[in-house]
């Protein structure tokens, strides 16, 4: 159970560490503020901000982890087979390493059927419709689960 506690706590800082290079100086964070036009200002109450952020990856973490554990525990294969084939585009199959490749394409299957829905429902329903907010949105939240994935199938 410790083990579990540790491999869900690290997938929780490669969200995070994802999620701050994603939105950096180095990546989307100029265009961001371009598009939102908001000059992000967020050293004021900085550490609040950080601690409920650790909550929301943890949050994501944990219930990606049971996710995987759930996929992974499916018996019945025939489901197993359609179910990967909707997402396994995402990813060229490599037999030597199947819980990886497992974890991962959940991690795009999570993306694929929920953020970026709901991104699509929040850009096409907003006064003004942005393409590039969305662009980066689920950019940032695709590379943010599969480090998660990636963490949580490697520390297994």
């Amino acid at each position: 159970h410790r083990r579990a506690g540790r491999r869900r706590l690290a997938a929780a800082v490669a969200d995070m560490v994802v999620g701050k290079i994603c939105y950096s100086e180095y990546a989307f964070g100029p265009m961001w503020r371009k598009v939102t036009g908001v000059k992000s200002e967020v050293s004021k109450d900085v550490y609040l901000r950080y601690a409920v952020q650790a909550v929301s990856s943890i949050m994501a973490a944990t219930a990606l982890y049971i996710a995987i554990l759930t996929f992974q525990k499916a018996q019945i294969i025939s489901s197993q087979a359609m179910f990967t084939q909707i997402y396994s585009w995402f990813f060229v199959d490599a037999a030597h390493n199947a819980e990886l490749m497992s974890s991962l394409k959940l991690a795009g299957f999570v993306w694929f059927g929920f953020f970026v829905p709901n991104y699509l429902s929040c850009t096409v329903w907003h006064n003004q419709i942005i393409w590039h907010k969305f662009m980066i949105k689920s950019v940032c939240k695709l590379a943010q689960l599969l480090a998660m994935a990636a963490v949580l199938a490697t520390l297994g």
